[in-house]
């Protein structure tokens, strides 16, 4: 009966009223729709486009597979593992390996269209825009590079590793390095307009929204700070370091932390609101639909949970750690895991 139970528990999510003022419970079912096998760890988030979901894999090569029946497309080999998420612009995706290369793919196919050598592992994942793509190395060097040509346009030096990709906002671009700062840097120049000092290294990607930028250290303290000047709005200690990096919903912030808990935060002043115990450390980021919050753990497993309160509606067990975030594309749950596995769900019943 308990393996009946466990089943059912984990292809459907019924979801309690989201407040005591009689709101009705809405239905939603999250079915198991397919797998698609790897040759090694699974620990980039993937990137959907155009019917294709794109995902990176430690056997050094980065998938394309259908993004409905989880068959294989296309691959492209590189020279060590993938753990970049990619990024699209046109008819090209962009990604990184730590064999310390930016390339540009067309996204349909695979070609290459060009290729652009750093001096040190590119595991955090690039953002393009306006022409340009942005991607940040192990060699302590921010990359601005033509979207077309692979061309550089500037470069800017930190004083660390950098782990994470950037965040494009506005005219400004953020990116955090193992040498505790988060720079804000001019997109169009590479200018340095400000630097903040956190307590300790910054190795995920910042949030920016409504003039804010939230990211978290391994000093185990997450920061908002106003994006235009850098300065510290307010702070939010956890029992552990911060390797999550933090998505943002209607004047929340949700990230996990090695403590093994997801936190819900208001925007505003950083109250919590709420807060999750997995089973595992949470270095996933966190991904919303709806009235749910998905989000993985070390544990194994991909949780749903409510938004309003964090109690858990749904959750799946992959067979390994799923460091990276999941990601929500229209009806459609896709799942990286250290399975060398990436797992897709149907949604249904927003």
């Amino acid at each position: 009966m308990r393996s009946i139970i466990q089943v059912i528990l984990l292809t459907t999510l019924l979801l309690a009223p989201a407040s005591a003022a009689g709101v009705p419970a809405i239905q939603a079912d999250i079915t198991y729709a397919w797998a698609y096998q790897t040759g090694d760890y699974v620990r980039g988030q993937p990137a959907v486009n155009e019917g294709l979901v794109y995902v990176g894999s430690d056997d050094n090569a980065l998938h394309a597979v259908d993004s409905q029946t989880g068959k294989e497309a296309w691959r492209y080999d590189t020279g060590d593992n993938v753990t970049s998420q990619p990024a699209l612009l046109g008819d090209l995706l962009y990604f990184g390996s730590w064999d310390g290369t930016v390339y540009a793919l067309v996204a349909s196919t695979g070609q290459i269209r060009w290729q652009h050598a750093t001096g040190g592992w590119i595991t955090g994942s690039p953002v393009a825009a306006d022409n340009v793509v942005y991607a940040g190395s192990y060699d302590g060097y921010v990359y601005a590079l033509r979207a077309d040509t692979g061309d550089p346009v500037w470069r800017y030096r930190t004083g660390g590793r950098i782990e994470a990709g950037p965040t494009a906002a506005g005219d400004s671009l953020f990116i955090g390095a193992s040498d505790g700062y988060l720079y804000a840097l001019d997109r169009t120049s590479g200018v340095l307009r400000w630097r903040f000092r956190a307590n300790g290294g910054i190795v995920t990607t910042p949030a920016a929204a409504g003039g804010m930028v939230y990211v978290g250290s391994l000093g185990r303290r997450f920061y908002a700070l106003d994006a235009a000047t850098g300065r510290e709005v307010w702070t939010f200690d956890a029992a552990a370091a911060f390797e999550s990096s933090p998505a943002t919903a209607d004047a929340v912030i949700y990230v996990g932390a090695d403590d093994g808990r997801l936190y819900a935060l208001a925007a505003r002043d950083g109250h919590l609101q709420w807060q999750y115990q997995a089973g595992g450390l949470v270095r996933s980021s966190p991904a919303t639909w709806g009235s749910v919050v998905f989000v993985g753990s070390d544990d194994g497993f991909v949780y749903g949970l409510q938004r309003d309160s964090g109690a858990l509606a749904w959750r799946y067990r992959t067979g390994g750690a799923i460091v990276a975030g999941p990601t929500v594309a229209g009806s459609w749950l896709y799942v990286s895991s250290t399975d060398r596995q990436l797992h897709a769900f149907t949604l249904v019943g927003r």
